[in-house]
């Protein structure tokens, strides 16, 4: 990481998980707020669905949502990190016939 990249980090004030510059108008860090209270929802509502189902990909959770395409696969990171979920080795095609890989609850939940 350069100096040049670690002071463009310094500028940024941080939100759960949305983000607005020190220096932007009031509006883009309600806006970072308002952000982060949507992943929350939609972290729970993906934990509910996967207790309930058992395994979904990101393209079903996004479809069972109707949320916009990858809404589900930015979220799946995230609650990996945190322990909750977990990628499997199996797979399943997408809408568009791609494959990917399905998402489960972790053994600890």
């Amino acid at each position: 990481m350069s100096d040049g990249d670690i002071a463009d980090e310094r500028q940024w004030a941080l939100f759960p998980m949305g983000r607005a510059r020190r220096t932007d108008p009031i509006t883009s860090h309600l806006a970072a707020e308002k952000v982060g209270e949507w992943a929350a929802t939609q972290r729970s509502m993906i934990l509910g669905y996967l207790a309930q189902a058992g395994e979904a990909t990101g393209d079903q959770l996004d479809e069972v949502f109707g949320w916009d395409h990858a809404t589900a696969n930015r979220r799946l990171p995230e609650l990996r990190d945190d322990g909750l979920v977990t990628m499997t080795l199996a797979t399943a095609k997408t809408r568009k016939g791609r494959l990917a890989h399905l998402w489960r609850l972790t053994n600890d939940i």
